[in-house]
């Protein structure tokens, strides 16, 4: 890995925290970037692209998100297997698991929200 480089960047195959392990798909905004799990994020789970400030808030309240080995069919970005919370689960018959595609699921689809990076103060010197 470089200096300076994040992990969310470095593509070493075997470190658990790489692009490589934690990388679901192209982002959605730029073109070089990749959307890629933050596993420190739970309970309000996002994504967030290793390039420019798009941020992905998606699976509110889950116990356990992981990036699976399958990817999908329709657009190659790998699959999200989800543990839901028993009491809060938006899955059907009150199903707690479920696998598939963030981009492409329609089990998913309402529980994702694509929203910009921003800093929430201005930086002012002071004076």
């Amino acid at each position: 890995m470089k200096k300076g480089m994040g992990c969310n960047e470095c593509t070493h195959p075997s470190c658990q925290h790489s692009l490589n392990s934690l990388g679901i798909g192209q982002c959605v905004e730029c073109e070089n970037g990749v959307l890629v799990l933050d596993p420190t994020s739970g309970p309000k789970w996002r994504m967030a692209c290793n390039k420019c400030n798009v941020v992905v808030h998606f699976f509110e309240h889950a116990h356990k998100v992981q990036v699976a080995v399958e990817s999908c069919d329709a657009c190659d970005a790998s699959l999200v297997a989800v543990d839901f919370n028993k009491t809060r689960t938006p899955l059907p018959a009150g199903e707690t698991q479920h696998t598939g595609c963030v981009f492409c699921d329609p089990v998913f689809q309402d529980l994702v929200e694509l929203k910009h990076a921003t800093m929430r103060h201005a930086m002012h010197r002071g004076g």
